[in-house]
């Protein structure tokens, strides 16, 4: 049971209402933007005049306020993608026991932020990807010990942040393609 006052911690609010607010402040940034522009005619024109170095003053306030703003925005948004992989271990172990073979998922950079939307997106795909990887990577038990391989194979999720961006890495432990198969 949540510690008293930890349930007030969290709220749902509707995607839609959070994209009605990235959308004012997207129009908040484009006044801020015009504004400081103005400003900056305004400090070239009349740079002794007080109240242009106040409005200076003013604007610059505004600027990390909106740039904050923005910022806390757009952080709402975000999804620790350990949720987008959260039914990835049943899937695993469903399919790995339909085909007889030995599995493990391994998951590394759970708590890797990225967009609600993205994450929407980007849950079929990964499915699809960690599918190949136990149909078409991961030998069947008598192969892998063959080849000299432990039975269970492992398919690994890797997540992180990379200029910017986010990185979602899928690879398996398993024999790899045929280049001369696929070429065929």
């Amino acid at each position: 049971k949540p510690a008293k006052g930890e349930e007030d911690a969290t709220i749902r609010v509707e995607t839609r209402r959070l994209d009605s607010v990235m959308n004012l402040v997207g129009e908040l940034v484009l006044g801020r933007n015009r504004l400081i522009k103005i400003g900056g005619v305004l400090e070239q024109t009349h740079e002794t005049d007080p109240q242009v170095r106040a409005l200076s003053e003013t604007l610059t306030q505004l600027n990390l306020v909106t740039t904050d703003l923005q910022l806390a925005v757009m952080k709402t948004r975000m999804l620790p993608i350990k949720k987008v992989m959260a039914k990835l271990p049943r899937m695993v172990r469903d399919l790995s026991s339909k085909l007889g073979k030995q599995v493990r998922l391994e998951t590394h950079g759970e708590e890797t932020e990225l967009d609600k939307s993205v994450a929407d997106e980007i849950g079929d795909p990964l499915v699809h990807l960690v599918r190949n990887a136990i149909d078409h990577g991961i030998e069947p038990v008598e192969a892998r010990l063959a080849a000299g391989k432990p039975a269970r194979g492992v398919v690994r999720l890797d997540s992180r942040y990379d200029s910017g961006g986010i990185i979602i890495q899928v690879s398996d432990d398993g024999g790899g393609l045929s280049r001369e198969r696929i070429l065929a």
